[in-house]
């Protein structure tokens, strides 16, 4: 069982507002270094994965371990929120305006530079930190788990970075390391245009059109594939589609359609029958026309592989994983979860769609779920729940509910609807 795009939780492109130069704010400190603090070759660093995402332990200055995402599409370490438990010293810290993707409004954050940030066997100076004054994200509470921040490019550019998504374990090593391919492996070309890392792909639709597209390689988008229709006219919307919330943007909300393709390749890798999300123009309206991208490829592809990251020789490998021919589902209870206090064992229905089994039984959002087929929550975590409201269509759920005071139980079918 996979998920396709539960939560597309990061939609991250940061950018000053005209009136603060971006250029002038970081030149001082646009040489950072990351590095390992000892002489070996490779770091093993075990992660969570919620969501398809990975959560690493970070430190900044003299904080605690902090939980961060680790995410390739985005340039800039950013701390989303900070708890009453948290302590953070940061270096002289400026406020500057910022805006990225979504529909909503600009917000405000303190830029830091000039700090040390460490990882397991990992130490960067000079590093550079943006923190929000608004938690524009929540995603301590979609997570199921405090969650203090994203960081992604300051790791990329500086190791080979695998992902292996089936022990759960990150891999960083040196970039003078020489790593043997695997007889099942294949390698492309990795472009890096800025700070973003970009793959070449073909999608096929439903009409029958195959056509090449330039996908931003993004390990904080827990979907398949985003495509952006405003950026090649072949692009179309498939027959059967439905509204869909797609996520958070640092600019607000993104809304848009979920949709169906036949296939995606990547070399000789081909995926069949995956959902791909197609954003309003609106909420990506700064994404479009940057280097010619027609969207990003996220972890629900990614997660069925082992991936290797190769910035510093412009190399990504992949090797199939167990997970690489199981179907692509895509939210069949309809509703998400959210946890009031992350890191407890309470979940609250949030998000319940129309015309979905979630809201034909009469769920609404503030619902807690007490039991779901006989286990109690209590005892299960997040990604153990989620596998089991989108395992297949097909499985009845039985689910225990609190709504206020009263207590009542709801029988459903989970079902694909696209």
């Amino acid at each position: 069982m996979t998920r396709a795009g539960f939560l597309i939780l990061l939609c991250l492109l940061l950018t000053l507002l005209p009136e603060t130069s971006l250029a002038q704010a970081q030149s001082k400190f646009e040489h950072d270094t990351v590095y390992f603090t000892s002489n070996r070759k490779k770091i093993n660093i075990p992660f969570k994965l919620v969501h398809n995402l990975i959560i690493i332990p970070v430190q900044i200055n003299d904080s605690r371990k902090l939980n961060f995402i680790l995410d390739s599409g985005v340039r800039n370490t950013l701390i989303t929120r900070l708890f009453y438990s948290d302590s953070l010293s940061l270096n002289s810290a400026d406020k500057v305006a910022i805006r990225g993707l979504g529909s909503g409004h600009d917000i405000e954050a303190l830029y830091s530079s000039g700090n040390t940030m460490n990882m397991p066997g990992i130490q960067g100076d000079n590093h550079q930190v943006y923190v929000l004054l608004e938690d524009v994200f929540n995603l301590s509470h979609r997570m199921g788990m405090p969650v203090h921040g994203i960081i992604g490019y300051d790791i990329f550019k500086n190791f080979i970075v695998k992902i292996n998504y089936g022990t759960k374990v990150l891999t960083l090593y040196r970039p003078d390391v020489k790593l043997k391919k695997k007889r099942k492996a294949e390698e492309f070309p990795l472009h890096i245009e800025e700070t973003k890392a970009y793959v070449y792909g073909n999608v096929r639709q439903q009409n029958g059109d195959t056509l090449k597209v330039k996908l931003v390689l993004d390990t904080g988008a827990s979907h398949t594939l985003s495509l952006y229709l405003p950026t090649n006219n072949r692009l179309t919307l498939p027959s059967k589609v439905m509204e869909a919330y797609l996520g958070r943007g640092l600019g607000g909300d993104i809304h848009g359609k979920i949709g169906r393709l036949d296939a995606f390749r990547l070399g000789r890798y081909e995926l069949s029958n995956l959902p791909a999300s197609y954003p309003d123009e609106e909420a990506i309206k700064l994404a479009l026309n940057i280097a010619n991208r027609n969207g990003n490829l996220g972890s629900d592809i990614l997660n069925r592989f082992t991936v290797i990251l190769d910035y510093p020789h412009n190399k990504l490998t992949l090797l199939p994983n167990s997970k690489f021919k199981d179907p692509f589902n895509y939210n069949l209870a309809g509703f998400e979860i959210t946890t009031p206090l992350p890191g407890t064992n309470i979940y609250v229905i949030s998000n319940v769609i129309d015309n979905t089994p979630a809201k034909l039984v009469g769920l609404k959002p503030g619902d807690q779920i007490l039991t779901i087929n006989g286990q109690e929550c209590k005892d299960l975590q997040l990604p153990e729940i989620l596998d089991m409201i989108d395992s297949r269509p097909g499985r009845k759920i039985r689910m225990k509910l609190k709504r206020e005071h009263q207590v009542f139980n709801v029988d459903f079918v989970l079902e694909n609807r696209i």
